[in-house]
C-alpha cells in the first residue's frame, strides 16, 4: 500500500475489486456507444462479424482436414474479437488494439488460403523452419501484395502502425495509456480511444470474418444467407452517414 501526496490510499490487494472497476468502466463505455449512432453501428458490425465466425465454426460440419484446420483459425479469430471487445469496453485500449493486430494477421492468412487452398495442408504440417520460410507474416503480406498488384505495400504499413501503437513497446504507443497528458495506470474510459478501436475493429474483423466464411464453399444455405446479409451490411456500412442509411 502507498500513500499519494493528497493522502489518497491505493491498494491492489483484491482482484475482484479490479474486476468491479472494469465492469463499471464497461457500463460507461456502453453508455457512450448507445448515445452515439455511429459508434453503435460499428459495435453492431463487430457483433454480427462474431456471429458469422461463430456459426461457421459451430454449425458447419467440417468435411475435410483443411476445413477442420480453418475452423481452428476461426476459434482464434472469434477469441481475439471477444477478448478485444472486453478489453476495449473496460478501458484497456492498448491491449485491445493488440487483438486488432492479431485479427489483421489472421485475416491476411485466411485471405492467402482463400486463393491458395493447396497451401493449407503445407501450413498445417510444417515445422517451425518451414513455417517461418513460407508463412511468416511478412511472407504472407508479400504474397498478397504480389497477388493483388499492390506496389504501395499498404498491408505492411497498416501492420506496422498497429505494431508500433500496441504490440511493441514504443513511445508513440503511450498515447493509448495517457489521458490529459498524464500516464494512466490501469483502465480508463476515453471516447476518442474507444471510437478509434471500434473503427479499427470494423476494418479488421469485418473482412476477416468474410475471408473465414469463404473457406467453406459448400456450407449450408442458412450460413451462406447469413454471410450474404453481413457482407451487404459491411459494404454499405460507410457509404453514407448513419442518418442517411436506409
Amino acid at each position: 500500500m502507498s500513500t499519494q501526496p493528497d493522502g489518497l490510499e491505493i491498494s491492489f490487494s483484491a482482484l475482484f475489486d479490479t474486476h468491479a472497476h472494469e465492469e463499471k468502466l464497461r457500463g460507461e463505455s456502453m453508455r457512450l456507444i448507445e448515445n452515439n449512432h455511429e459508434l453503435a453501428h460499428r459495435l453492431d458490425i463487430i457483433q454480427r462479424a462474431m456471429a458469422v465466425v461463430l456459426r461457421y465454426t459451430l454449425d458447419h460440419t467440417a468435411r475435410t482436414a483443411d476445413e477442420s484446420t480453418m475452423q481452428l483459425l476461426g476459434i482464434r479469430l472469434f477469441n481475439a474479437g471477444a477478448s478485444g471487445t472486453k478489453l476495449a469496453l473496460s478501458g484497456y485500449y492498448q491491449t485491445a488494439f493488440q487483438q486488432a493486430r492479431d485479427i489483421m494477421e489472421t485475416g491476411y492468412l485466411l485471405d492467402f488460403f482463400r486463393t491458395s487452398p493447396h497451401q493449407i495442408g503445407v501450413w498445417r504440417t510444417a515445422d517451425r523452419p518451414l513455417r517461418r520460410k513460407l508463412f511468416d507474416p511478412v511472407k504472407i503480406r508479400t504474397a498478397l501484395d504480389e497477388r493483388d498488384g499492390d506496389v504501395e505495400k499498404r498491408r505492411a504499413k497498416q501492420y506496422g502502425e498497429l505494431s508500433e501503437l500496441a504490440s511493441h513497446a514504443s513511445y508513440r504507443g503511450f498515447r493509448l495509456t495517457v489521458r490529459g497528458g498524464v500516464g494512466e495506470l490501469g483502465p480508463f474510459v476515453e471516447e476518442i480511444n474507444l471510437k478509434a478501436w471500434l473503427h479499427e475493429m470494423v476494418l479488421r474483423f469485418g473482412p476477416s470474418a468474410v475471408m473465414y466464411a469463404n473457406q467453406f464453399p459448400d456450407a449450408e444455405e442458412s450460413l451462406e444467407h447469413e454471410l450474404r446479409v453481413f457482407g451487404t451490411m459491411l459494404v454499405q456500412g460507410y457509404k453514407a452517414p448513419v442518418g442517411e442509411r436506409k
